[in-house]
């Protein structure tokens, strides 16, 4: 009697994360007899900032955001899956990818993950509620704050997700934007006059915007947008396509970005999803065939997208039944993908980010002074990059 070769994986628990990965399952070992894989879940919280260590001690498989991938290298608990799935694959994967969501899992030569699901900060909007107040779609920074005006005056709002993980991507997305990003190397902190910059605008979009954005992140925010008559319009948060499928009974639809830079489009957040392979693992081969069937393109745009997945492929993003079933998400939000920022993905980077959304929501609630914020994640940065030790 053939023994059941079991693949374990954890993902992040909501239909885009978790649905449809664990619905596809049967499907997969239908084709692949004697192969069973089992899906955990863990938080949106802990799928940003949870340490992956352990995780890898117990999985096959794990969902993870690709700054994770400079540590996961380094400490050894993530492996190489070009010998997994073969070269051919990986390089097909780079060509159907949208942006650089596949290129994110890329570190040091090799590759720590696949993409499963991409995504950036991009705008949304209620179009009933734009069609009221006689607004168009923002394109510009002036027009986004023109909106938030216009909103309130007819007892509407915008609302800018800014709970701490947020407050510090928004810091990214602007300063890329602007044209100063936070640099790929260790050490390569913003100027100091790049960051008063972003911090000013961001300081005034959610100034413009709905209280409760300090305290939501863009779950909350759609929510919030989808189940009431008050929110027009979001400027940045990383998408979802769940909000905008048909079916749904106050629709959101999805756009690009309108950033204060010279192009509005540009510097919006990466986000996204891959599957990334432990020190666990022991069945490459079975690993192999799942992973080559979750990534294929046909999966990616038919079953994976139709339970609650938003896909890693290009074929997905541009179909035509897709982008259909999803008031068109895809295409309204393509370039902003094209021309996102790629974060820093070094070991260290990650404790950085943490404790840096706290110190720029801190600003954001009137708690400390700009320059205080600005001094207080610049130590911050040293100390986790052991810098203050190297200069010293």
């Amino acid at each position: 009697m053939t023994s059941t070769r079991t693949i374990r994986g954890i993902s992040w628990d909501h239909p885009r994360g978790f649905d449809c990965l664990a619905a596809n399952v049967s499907a997969f070992e239908a084709e692949n007899p004697g192969i069973e894989v089992v899906w955990e879940r863990r938080s949106l919280k802990q799928f940003g900032e949870q340490p992956i260590d352990v995780l890898a001690e117990h999985y096959d498989l794990i969902v993870l955001d690709h700054p994770f991938v400079g540590h996961g290298s380094a400490s050894g608990c993530l492996v190489d899956i070009t010998p997994i799935i073969g070269k051919d694959a990986v390089d097909a994967m780079l060509a159907d990818s949208v942006g650089k969501s596949s290129a994110s899992y890329h570190w040091e030569g090799g590759v720590y993950g696949l993409p499963t699901d991409a995504a950036a900060q991009v705008a949304s909007y209620r179009p009933d509620l734009l069609a009221e107040l006689g607004r168009d779609v923002p394109e510009t920074f002036a027009e986004t704050l023109a909106l938030a005006r216009a909103a309130k005056d007819a007892g509407k709002t915008i609302v800018t997700p800014a709970c701490p993980t947020d407050a510090m991507c928004l810091v990214l997305t602007f300063t890329a934007n602007l044209g100063e990003p936070l640099g790929d190397e260790p050490g390569s902190f913003w100027d100091r006059r790049a960051l008063v910059e972003a911090l000013a605008r961001i300081e005034e979009l959610v100034e413009a915007s709905h209280p409760s954005s300090l305290g939501w992140n863009p779950i909350q925010a759609y929510e919030a947008m989808s189940t009431s008559d008050d929110i027009a319009y979001i400027p940045y948060a990383f998408g979802y396509s769940n909000f905008s499928r048909l079916g749904v009974t106050k629709p959101i639809l999805f756009t690009d970005v309108a950033g204060p830079g010279h192009d509005p489009k540009a510097g919006a957040l990466l986000g996204g999803a891959g599957c990334a392979v432990t020190k666990s693992a022991r069945d490459y081969e079975a690993i192999g065939r799942y992973l080559r069937f979750v990534h294929d393109p046909a999966h990616q745009r038919g079953a994976y997208f139709d339970e609650g997945g938003q896909p890693g492929s290009r074929t997905a993003w541009l179909d035509q039944r897709v982008n259909e079933q999803s008031r068109n998400f895809f295409r309204d939000t393509l370039e902003t993908l094209d021309k996102s920022f790629l974060r820093p993905r070094f070991p260290g980077f990650l404790p950085f980010f943490e404790e840096a959304g706290e110190i720029v929501h801190a600003r954001l609630q009137g708690a400390c002074s700009r320059e205080a914020a600005i001094d207080r994640l610049a130590a911050h940065y040293d100390r986790c990059l052991g810098l203050e030790a190297a200069q010293s």
